[in-house]
């Protein structure tokens, strides 16, 4: 058994935050078994890289923004074989009325998040980025269904790119933004 003072501080560490730092993962993955094994991981990375760590200011701070990425990872990670198992069911169910987009049943985090930017993007944006990104247009067959210059439909989607990094930034998710411009980047 190790019994060295490092060794000691790093379990009594490990049994003072496990249970939070579990919650504050399955906050993000919705999934019991999930958010032990990203916190388990997460210990583990700890303890290979302890020497290094030596001094670090807020160990607590630390391993809950490790925890947050590592969620983050695992949900890309369940996303992306998703995304290649099923395709791209989960994305939205558009209608002619962009004004339609709403959640139909409960969502992770995630992906309520990417609704709700969505949702709040002005009419004319929301509108365009629909046809680019959900429903698969390129910006000239998006310009010739709404009547608009290929060059508008491209501004539409800049402002619209840009309004919802800002949206999603303010949850500090700019991972789930990537993730968001990736899946809807076909």
């Amino acid at each position: 058994m190790i019994t060295s003072p490092s060794y000691q501080a790093y379990n009594e560490l490990f049994h003072s935050l496990y249970g939070e730092l579990c919650n504050y993962a399955n906050s993000f993955l919705d999934d019991d078994a999930a958010a032990e094994d990203v916190v388990q991981e997460t210990f583990i990375k700890l303890w290979q890289k302890h020497r290094e760590l030596i001094g670090i200011p807020n160990i607590k701070a630390y391993l809950y923004r490790a925890v947050r990425n590592n969620s983050i990872s695992v949900l890309r990670k369940r996303n992306a074989e998703e995304a290649g198992n099923k395709g791209f069911e989960w994305v939205a169910d558009v209608s002619d009325d962009p004004d339609a987009l709403e959640i139909k049943e409960a969502k992770p985090f995630y992906e309520q998040l990417i609704y709700e930017a969505i949702a709040n993007l002005p009419p004319q944006c929301r509108e365009v980025f629909t046809c680019c990104r959900l429903q698969g247009m390129t910006h000239q067959q998006a310009a010739t269904k709404l009547g608009l210059s290929a060059k508008t439909v491209e501004n539409y989607m800049g402002r619209a790119l840009k309004l919802l990094r800002k949206y999603l930034g303010q949850y500090g998710l700019p991972g789930i933004l990537f993730f968001l411009l990736n899946i809807f980047n076909k």
